[in-house]
């Protein structure tokens, strides 16, 4: 491996005979079969040799704390530059880390969170049990694990939480955040979720989950919250351009703007799921554990292949979109998610939400405006109820303008026998009504 990599004779033999060469020779192989190029497997070569010289491999295993104090040690007798030094140990401590890892000589840190075993034990009920997904268990871990840490500082057990100290909590979150209301909400439930469990594991005293309120979040309270078809338009046209970034980019918005998939389900599309000969786009829909079939359509697949063909470079992984620059990895969601984002800024809109997201939300008002019916965006955004298409139905302002020349006197009655106006059909009055009325005009759409 080192003759690959090494021309000098006197590198090639230091690097022969030091410290674990057939342990660095493997490290080596493994980034060059991940596409490294060789100037950069040359400077982790080097990395590697010095780490053989530092670190205590003949140790059963190495803690992250020792190869951070070697990372400091030989970065002070290189270089006095600061930054420089920072860099070359987050360096050193990166490569050291997967080194050891491939070797098995890894040790992990023994966590010294407060309530461990209990998170532990929540979430894998929560997994195998409930059946949540990766995302969810995710995302309450988050939000439970700032709770527990303050609760470990505050009352030191489960069992001497009460009522009081969860306000307490809350009202310390709103003097250190400024939280919306549905992240109070989705907070509030991993915290009672946790606590009904802690219930009936006896953790904690009977009846506390029920103390425990959220802020009311209404259904379809909100509007879709995407930029207009235009501007997706004129969004598809700023990145039909000829660099790297451009051809990657386009490709990926057409997949959102044009099917409206999810974030998650763009970076994990994989190359088997594109069937060229029949032209057909297998999607895997993670949030309802099925595949979903789509007919590739001819632009969206001349962008995905001039994509694959021009710019995706080679390596091991089987997902399509990838980064372009060492190592070669799948997209993660920050990384779509920003580059979503820097593109409709640089359009100069001002939207309430710049995500991914959003253009799945232009996706559905497009075709709601182009007369498809709610049935149909719901299968096409692979919606298993109709109760979470309805939302675009706001939208629809030919609909609503076609309701609001409804004539309603017939749902007001007049009694003959009094000058009076009886009661309404609906007893609360006229909201009610124009509920009905709405939903007779969806029930039409259906």
């Amino acid at each position: 491996m080192f003759e690959r990599i090494l021309f000098r004779r006197s590198n090639l033999s230091r690097h022969r005979n030091g410290p674990y060469a057939k342990e660095r020779e493997c490290y080596l192989a493994l980034l060059m079969e991940e596409g490294r190029s060789l100037p950069t497997l040359r400077q982790i070569a080097n990395l590697l040799y010095h780490m053989g010289e530092q670190l205590p491999l003949s140790l059963p295993s190495v803690t992250p704390t020792q190869f951070e104090a070697a990372a400091r040690q030989w970065s002070t007798t290189l270089v006095r530059c600061h930054s420089s030094r920072h860099r070359m140990e987050t360096k050193f401590v990166f490569h050291a880390t997967n080194w050891l890892r491939m070797l098995g000589r890894l040790q992990k840190p023994v966590s010294q969170l407060p309530f461990t075993t209990e998170e532990e034990a929540f979430f894998q009920f929560e997994q195998q049990e409930r059946g949540l997904a990766d995302a969810s268990l995710k995302m309450h871990k988050t939000h439970l694990r700032q709770f527990l840490n303050w609760a470990a500082d505050q009352v030191k057990t489960l069992r001497e939480i009460a009522p009081e100290d969860i306000s307490r909590y809350f009202v310390w979150q709103a003097a250190q955040r400024r939280w919306k209301r549905t992240t109070i909400s989705i907070h509030v439930k991993a915290l009672r979720n946790f606590i009904r469990f802690a219930q009936s594991m006896n953790w904690c005293v009977q009846g506390l989950a029920n103390t425990i309120d959220a802020p009311r979040i209404y259904k379809l309270e909100r509007l879709p919250r995407g930029p207009l078809w235009s501007d997706v338009q004129r969004l598809l046209v700023a990145s039909s351009g000829d660099t790297p970034n451009d051809i990657r980019d386009h490709a990926m918005l057409l997949l959102l703007a044009v099917y409206g998939f999810r974030s998650g389900e763009v970076r994990h599309l994989c190359l088997d799921d594109i069937d060229w000969e029949q032209e057909v786009l297998h999607v895997r829909r993670t949030k309802q554990r099925k595949t979903q079939h789509y007919p590739l359509l001819r632009n969206v697949g001349d962008a995905i292949l001039r994509y694959l063909r021009e710019v995706r470079p080679r390596c091991t992984n089987r997902e399509v979109f990838v980064t372009l620059i060492q190592p070669f990895r799948p997209l993660t969601a920050t990384c779509l998610g920003t580059t979503v984002r820097n593109r409709l800024l640089q359009l100069g809109l001002t939207l309430p939400c710049y995500g991914p997201h959003a253009l799945r939300h232009s996706c559905a008002t497009h075709l709601l405006a182009e007369r498809f019916t709610l049935k149909d965006i719901a299968e096409h955004l692979g919606h298993v109820s109709l109760e979470s298409t309805q939302i675009y139905a706001k939208t629809n302002l030919v609909a609503l303008q076609e309701v609001g020349q409804l004539d309603l006197s017939g749902l007001v009655t007049h009694s003959e026998h009094s000058a009076h106006i009886a009661t309404p059909i609906y007893p609360r009055g006229s909201i009610e009504a124009l509920q009905a009325v709405a939903a007779i005009s969806l029930g039409g759409l259906l």
